[in-house]
């Protein structure tokens, strides 16, 4: 087995991996539920139990034997990241959200397993709060290890290129594991290495499992990840229709949802809206320790997506209509969507600095969130974060614990002035921040 890449992917390897949240084990009544729902049958060794990109899978509860996960399946970085042996589940986020699986499971030593498929899944995690919670909390911790980990899809391109700084930005935002390999880093791969995926005017290149894009657009590689509803039609509405993925229009969905109604919720960029970048927010009701942003959303779109909830990423809205005595919501990628009630929770947009040419320089110096993926884009190096509000403040924060020297720009006389208490207590008590 191979070193680990990052400190992150250390905690995917070697003892350290039996934790209470992550990877559980089940006792005999648990185990027994799952069984009511699934299939159970030998699993032999080497067989290939779910490949990254899969279509569909399922939830493998192991009894007997083990199984590896794998990042880079059959490939010369082939890695093996974590076991899993009896009593013990595989499977992350993408088993509740629908998504293709960002990983690989190999049977490394033969035995017996539960398969559970998503629908029977979602049935044992509706009406069983307790297994439900075990395994959902697992999900979730494990798909944010796997984002610090850099594993699932590799994005590979110039870190100066525009579209390439566009394409990971939507990854990152919608929190889609992958690896970003810069080809102008001095440790970038080399170009025979990449061959036949080259020539150069094809990139960047997107590669998920067996699928390759060439210099694909946002939605194309949103297709490709599974993250778009397909079929969308005008002809059978939805009870409800919500623009807007942020905490207002997932409220809303959990809310719809929860009563039966069929509910799509579309989003130009991301779910989670702005509050997703944010790394930590500790004044939001009902976490007492703080969440950040990002496992705030996936925690509410598997909740919404419990009852049902579809999603649309990224579809931007350009039109309202009545018809037929329902609503038809025209979309810019040419689809429509019929619903008889339009949920409108379209937020905010970012402001920009009134400084020519600083539209050149956004993605590459220039952000607008301070995230996991920024914070590696800025490295060591001094940053300023501009604004006086709470957003400003997490940002600052976060970013000193990476950065030499965080100065913090804003236009009144006082950092209290648009900032909550507890946030200025942080920044005045870290001695790398300037105010």
């Amino acid at each position: 087995m191979k070193s680990a890449r990052s400190p992150a992917s250390r905690l995917l390897v070697g003892p350290q991996v039996d934790n209470d949240v992550l990877f559980p084990r089940l006792d005999e009544s648990q185990i027994a539920k799952l069984e009511s729902v699934g299939r159970r049958r030998p699993i032999s060794g080497g067989e290939i139990l779910f490949a990254t990109g899969d279509a569909d899978y399922d939830l493998v509860l192991v009894l007997a034997g083990e199984l590896e996960i794998i990042d880079d399946l059959g490939t010369e970085d082939e890695e093996v990241l974590t076991r899993f042996g009896p009593r013990q589940f595989a499977g992350e986020l993408s088993l509740i959200t629908k998504e293709p699986p960002l990983l690989s499971g190999r049977v490394s030593e033969a035995g017996e397993a539960v398969f559970v498929d998503r629908d029977a899944l979602g049935s044992i995690v509706a009406r069983d709060s307790r297994l439900g919670d075990l395994i959902v909390n697992a999900l979730i911790a494990r798909r944010t290890l796997i984002l610090e980990f850099e594993g699932g899809a590799r994005l590979i391109g110039s870190g100066a290129d525009p579209t390439t700084r566009e394409l990971r930005e939507f990854l990152a935002r919608n929190r889609v594991p992958h690896r970003f390999v810069d080809l102008d880093a001095d440790d970038g791969p080399s170009s025979d290495r990449l061959d036949p995926l080259l020539p150069d005017e094809e990139l960047p290149l997107l590669v998920a499992g067996e699928t390759v894009l060439r210099a694909p657009s946002i939605l194309e590689a949103a297709t490709a990840l599974n993250l778009r509803y397909p079929n969308k039609t005008a002809d059978v509405p939805w009870d409800t229709l919500i623009v807007g993925g942020g905490p207002g229009g997932l409220g809303a969905a959990v809310y719809a949802a929860t009563e039966g109604l069929s509910t799509m919720l579309i989003d130009a960029v991301a779910l989670g809206g702005q509050a997703s970048t944010s790394a930590r927010i500790e004044n939001y009701l009902g976490f007492p320790a703080g969440i950040s942003g990002g496992e705030l959303a996936d925690r509410a779109i598997v909740q919404a997506r419990r009852f049902g909830l579809r999603t649309a990423v990224p579809e931007r809205a350009t039109g309202l209509r009545a018809e037929d005595g329902h609503y038809v919501l025209a979309l810019d990628s040419g689809d429509e969507l019929a619903g008889r009630t339009v949920v409108l929770a379209t937020g905010a947009s970012y402001r920009q600095l009134p400084i020519e040419g600083i539209g050149r320089l956004e993605g590459a110096g220039v952000f607008h969130a301070a995230t996991h993926v920024e914070s590696q884009m800025c490295g060591r190096n001094s940053v300023a974060v501009i604004g006086g509000g709470n957003s400003a403040g997490q940002a600052a924060v976060f970013l000193a614990g990476s950065s030499e020297r965080v100065s913090l720009i804003l236009r009144g006389p006082d950092i209290r002035a648009g900032m909550s208490s507890y946030l200025v207590d942080q920044v005045e008590s870290t001695d790398n921040i300037d105010v």
